[in-house]
């Protein structure tokens, strides 16, 4: 029986094969571990639907049953802890039907902890994005806070729900207790609009 011979032709042709496969390994880049702030910037879409079921009294004091909503948004993020935008939509509204809800602009902050939780904490504002700042810097009482989680450190996607606090509306109701429904944020493809 012939033994088979490992010859250095062989040892040179499987050498740079062996090479490329550990550079790949050793050269592949690591995940990163934690989230951080500029995990979210860019412009960010959303729209959603949802029932306020919370007690809504119109302007004869009657209680009306839970209104159906559906708005869309536009939220725009710096990447260090900043936000703006704007929504807009519908909702079956107290005495009038489908009464326009906005357009409704905001302002605000947001931290991100190391898991990738998100809060977004904003307030009205007077035009798009035309506040930078915290709510509590410009002592806005009319608040939503978003809570939620980053998809990747790619910041693509974001699911949170949000809560609105109590508000008082001059025209012609007043709501108490709060309401709270999902969201997602999605990141348009192109970074064309900055903060």
């Amino acid at each position: 029986m012939k033994r088979a011979k490992f010859s250095r032709y062989y040892l040179l042709l499987a050498l740079p094969v062996l090479l490329a496969l550990v550079g790949l390994v050793w050269g592949r880049p690591g995940k990163r571990a934690t989230f951080d702030q500029d995990d979210l910037k860019g412009r960010y879409v959303s729209a959603e639907t949802w029932y306020n079921t919370q007690t809504v009294v119109g302007p004869d004091d009657a209680v009306t049953p839970p209104l159906f909503n559906a708005a869309t948004g536009v939220m725009v993020s710096d990447g260090q802890g900043y936000v703006c935008g704007e929504q807009d939509g519908f909702n079956s509204g107290v005495g009038l039907v489908n009464a326009n809800t906005g357009p409704y602009y905001f302002f605000g902050s947001y931290t991100i902890d190391a898991n990738g939780r998100i809060t977004i904490d904003t307030c009205q504002d007077t035009a798009f994005c035309h506040t930078k700042g915290a709510c509590e810097t410009f002592g806005s009482t009319l608040r939503i806070t978003q809570v939620g989680y980053l998809q990747s450190c790619a910041g693509n996607k974001v699911t949170t729900v949000e809560q609105h606090n109590d508000s008082e509306e001059e025209c012609c109701s007043h709501t108490t207790g709060y309401y709270v429904h999902a969201r997602v944020w999605t990141k348009e493809a192109s970074e064309g609009m900055h903060y």
